[in-house]
Parts: C-alpha cells; sequence; structure tokens
C-alpha cells in the first residue's frame, strides 16, 4: 500500500512539473514573439490547452510568470552557450557560433519584447540586464582572453569594456528609435554589428582566419 502510495505521489509530481514547464515555455516563446504587454494570460491558457485555474494554480500572475521566463529562457541560453565554447576550436569559431546562434535566437523576438521590460516592468529590466551581465558580458571576457593567448585577438583591447561595449551594439539593434522595425532587417543590422565588431579587435591572424571563415559558414 505504502509502495503504491508513493508511486502515484511521484506521478503527481512528475505531471504537476511537466504542466509547469510547459506553461514557461509557452509563455516565454509568446512573450519574445508578441512582447510581454500584448501577450494576455488567455493567450498561455490557449497555447498550452489549459484553464486560467491552472495557469493561477502555479503561478499568480503575468508578472510572475514573465519574470520565470526570463529566468528559464537565460537558463537555457547559458547552457547553450557553455556548449559553444567547449566545442569550438579557437575564439574567431567561437564568436561565430554564438553570433550564429543568437541569429536564430532573434528570429523568434520581436524588438517589443526589451521595449515592454525596459517601460513597463523596470524591475524585470533589471533582472534581464543581470542575467545579461552574467552570461554575455562574461562569456565574452573569457572568450577574448583565450583569443588573445591564440594571437588571434590584440592583446592591447580591454576585455571589459569591449565585451560591455558588443552587448551594447546588439541591444542598439533593437532600439526602434535608431531603428524602426518598419524600416530595417534586425538580422541585417546584427549581421553588420558583428562584423564591424570583430574586424576591430583581431590581429592579423585571425583577420585571416575570419575571412576564411566568412566563406564556410556564410555568415
Amino acid at each position: 500500500m505504502f509502495a503504491l502510495e508513493t508511486k502515484n505521489n511521484k506521478i503527481v509530481s512528475i505531471v504537476y512539473m511537466s504542466t509547469k514547464l510547459n506553461i514557461i515555455e509557452k509563455a516565454d516563446l509568446l512573450f519574445r514573439t508578441y512582447g510581454i504587454r500584448s501577450v494576455t494570460v488567455d493567450d498561455i491558457c490557449n497555447a498550452c490547452g489549459i484553464s486560467k485555474k491552472t495557469i493561477y494554480k502555479h503561478y499568480s500572475d503575468k508578472y510572475a510568470l514573465a519574470n520565470k521566463s526570463l529566468e528559464y529562457h537565460y537558463d537555457k541560453l547559458f547552457k547553450q552557450i557553455n556548449s559553444i565554447v567547449e566545442n569550438s576550436s579557437d575564439a574567431i569559431e567561437t564568436f561565430f557560433k554564438i553570433s550564429m546562434h543568437f541569429r536564430e535566437t532573434l528570429n523568434d523576438i520581436t524588438p517589443s519584447f526589451v521595449h515592454d521590460l525596459k517601460k513597463f516592468h523596470p524591475d524585470l529590466y533589471k533582472i534581464h540586464q543581470k542575467s545579461k551581465e552574467k552570461l554575455f558580458v562574461k562569456t565574452l571576457q573569457n572568450v577574448i582572453r583565450n583569443g588573445k593567448d591564440e594571437g588571434l585577438i590584440r592583446s592591447e583591447i580591454n576585455e571589459d569594456i569591449i565585451s560591455k561595449l558588443r552587448i551594447e551594439m546588439i541591444e542598439a539593434g533593437f532600439n526602434q528609435d535608431i531603428f524602426p522595425h518598419k524600416d530595417y532587417n534586425y538580422m541585417n543590422i546584427q549581421t553588420i554589428s558583428f562584423d564591424l565588431f570583430l574586424r576591430g579587435i583581431v590581429t592579423e591572424k585571425g583577420l585571416y582566419i575570419y575571412e576564411k571563415t566568412l566563406t564556410t559558414l556564410k555568415l
């Protein structure tokens, strides 16, 4: 009898966690596709195929959902970026693969997502900024240091400043005051931004590898 109760409890726990993950995955996709402000709890319910009662069983409101979706997104992204760093042969390849990964990710993100965070959810925007600092800046700093050791990145480059400038370049591409989405292709902006960034920090050896990689990976 006890074994049966334990089994049933485990099944309930698995279903509970599966439902919770499904909600977060769908909410994260909707928020990034349409912006937090445009997405309603009803939209998330419809995407998940569940009732509002089930949503509120796990999360108190849309704000709590948005908060958790940010945490989920950055945790997933952190693992993906770490895998890229560990499986790249040098700094140039690492930068390329990270940039390509971002390009794929950007396909699902509306420019209004960051705008909504900054204007309507300043507390969530702070979380976004801190997560960005932890994931992107520190990762870029490490890649630049490795690139210096490999002779691919110029030795005088300040990795702290350059890493933060690179992140601001990426975010500037989403600034609708500078690049209204009706007039600009965000993928093109990010491609140009990456090219400008990398050409500005590589050595002659790094430039050779970069241009050779351009022809093979076709970024």
